[in-house]
């Protein structure tokens, strides 16, 4: 059963608003910095999962755009956490995951086409 709600989680996560034309995120995409530094290893392992996976699903979405494709074997999860940890260190500015991850993708390289 819980494998179940998780890969409906998980499918929820890509969804993308048709109308809106921008991603539609939820679960691990919406904590926070204080989610990530309260989170136990597991729960931590969870949004770093969600990471890798959104970011996928971004890739497919500009695959279908013909856009070049993020080089998503930067990705690991060492590095995310890198990433994470900087961006939740600058207390000023409060952060989602999915907004740490977009600056992430942002700085990724591309695939040349």
């Amino acid at each position: 059963m819980r494998s179940r709600a998780l890969h409906i989680v998980l499918t929820l996560a890509f969804v993308a608003p048709a109308s809106a034309g921008e991603w539609m995120v939820v679960g691990a995409g919406n904590a926070t910095c204080a989610h990530w530094s309260a989170g136990t290893p597991g729960q931590q392992k969870e949004i770093l999962s969600w990471m890798t996976g959104f970011a996928s699903a971004v890739n497919l979405n500009r695959a279908s755009e013909n856009a070049p494709e993020y080089r998503l074997e930067y990705l690991t999860y060492d590095y995310l956490r890198h990433q994470i940890d900087g961006a939740c260190a600058i207390a000023d500015k409060p952060q989602s995951m999915s907004g740490i991850l977009f600056g992430v993708l942002s700085k990724l390289p591309v695939n040349s086409k």
